[in-house]
């Protein structure tokens, strides 16, 4: 059932309304007497005050249920969020390390070609002396 957002203070108030409307038309049309309407106005107050309470009570516990659900989710997200973030920098320590080793390695295969022609070059000047 889709909730129409409705507060609770509303729908006590339109219940309110609806029993006084409904007392004061039964007043109007009712072919009793006085005595009877009153007891009739009296029990059909009676009974909207019960219906506004039993219906507070309900929205009452509905609310305290979705405020307990929404601090369940609340908890979740955050351990998914924190589990995600220990992920992450898992993650990146490794990229950060393949990195460096690849620098490393870069840097070892320079050292040696610039050793070869080095030699090379060595050869080269002594071929011409």
């Amino acid at each position: 059932m889709a909730e129409k957002g409705f507060s609770t203070g509303s729908v006590a108030m339109a219940f309110f309304l609806g029993g006084l409307v409904g007392a004061g038309l039964a007043l109007l049309f009712a072919p009793a007497s006085g005595e009877e309407i009153r007891e009739k106005l009296k029990a059909t107050g009676e009974e909207t005050r019960e219906r506004l309470r039993e219906k507070t009570e309900e929205f009452r516990s509905k609310a305290e249920e979705l405020k307990a659900r929404a601090e369940e989710l609340k908890a979740r997200l955050r351990s998914e969020a924190e589990e995600l973030k220990g992920k992450s920098l898992e993650t990146l320590e490794e990229a950060k390390r393949v990195l460096e080793e690849a620098i490393e390695a870069g840097k070892e295969a320079m050292r040696r070609e610039k050793e070869k022609l080095a030699q090379k070059l060595k050869g080269e000047e002594a071929a011409a002396a």
